[in-house]
C-alpha cells in the first residue's frame, strides 16, 4: 500500500455556537488540511498518486474559503464549521475527483486536529 499526503494551508475565520465566548465571537484561524490518499500499486511513471495534481486540485478547492467568513458560505451557513465539519467536506470533494482513493482528510494544527477517515 501506498500513501500520498498533501498539505495546503487554509486561513480563514469562523464562529461556533455552543462554546465558550471566545469561540462564539468571530475570530481567525490557519489550519493546514491535509488529504491522504491510498493506493495499491504504481502507474507506469512509478507513483501512485501526481502530488503536483492533487496539490492544486486541494489549493484549488479551498480558493474560495481563504480568508472569508466561514459561516457566511456554503455548505458552512447550514453545517458548524469545525475542523470535522471541513474534514468532512474537503473529503466529500477530493474524492469526487480521485475516487476510491481518498483515505483520509486531517484539519488543523500540529498540536490540535481532527481526522475524517473514509
Amino acid at each position: 500500500m501506498f500513501e500520498v499526503e498533501v498539505t495546503v494551508p487554509l486561513k480563514f475565520r469562523h464562529h461556533l455556537a455552543g462554546f465558550a465566548d471566545e469561540f462564539a465571537r468571530p475570530h481567525e484561524h490557519t489550519w493546514d488540511v491535509t488529504v491522504t490518499t491510498a493506493t495499491e500499486s504504481l502507474d507506469q511513471r512509478g507513483v501512485s498518486v501526481d502530488f503536483v495534481k492533487l496539490k492544486e486540485n486541494l489549493a484549488r478547492s479551498l480558493e474560495p474559503f481563504q480568508g472569508k467568513l466561514l459561516n457566511s458560505i456554503p455548505p458552512f451557513d447550514d453545517t458548524p464549521p469545525t475542523a470535522e465539519g471541513i474534514a468532512r467536506w474537503v473529503a466529500d470533494l477530493i474524492a469526487e475527483s480521485y475516487p476510491g482513493l481518498v483515505r483520509a482528510v486531517t484539519v488543523g494544527t500540529d498540536e490540535e486536529r481532527a481526522r475524517y477517515i473514509l
